[in-house]
């Protein structure tokens, strides 16, 4: 049973945005199950070097999409990816010094909280803005 699964609800209107979430779930449930299945650390590492490089590519696609649909709340939600950014960064940097279980469970909540939150609570603020020019992007 994956970690995170899609789901309808999670659409924000903007195909290619939505194509960013679903990649970024898969990511994520490619790295929670090599937790799970004890991969060692240099293919959970490569599988969240993956992730965070993806993280960074979806969020400055999302925020050229609200730039260019004229979403007013863009600078509230760039600092949002700026926070969550480094919040990544300082989980990443502790598992890798620290791989214990609880690390990792620690980082499995934050990405699981991070991704189900941050799309159906803080991407659908700008959904009815951005989705009226989705068949531009």
């Amino acid at each position: 049973m994956a970690f995170i699964a899609w789901r309808d609800d999670m659409s924000v209107g903007v195909p290619v945005l939505d194509d960013d979430h679903k990649t970024l779930i898969n990511l994520l449930n490619d790295y929670v199950d090599a937790l799970d299945n004890d991969e060692g650390l240099f293919v959970t590492d490569t599988i969240f070097t993956a992730l965070g490089q993806y993280i960074d590519t979806h969020f400055r696609r999302e925020e050229e999409i609200m730039a260019k649909a004229g979403y007013k709340g863009i600078d509230a939600h760039k600092a949002v990816h700026a926070n969550m950014e480094a919040q990544f960064g300082q989980l990443r940097d502790r598992f890798l010094l620290d791989p214990s279980d609880t690390a990792q469970n620690r980082l499995k909540d934050f990405l699981h909280n991070w991704l189900t939150d941050h799309i159906l609570k803080t991407d659908m603020a700008y959904k009815p803005v951005c989705s009226r020019i989705a068949e531009t992007v």
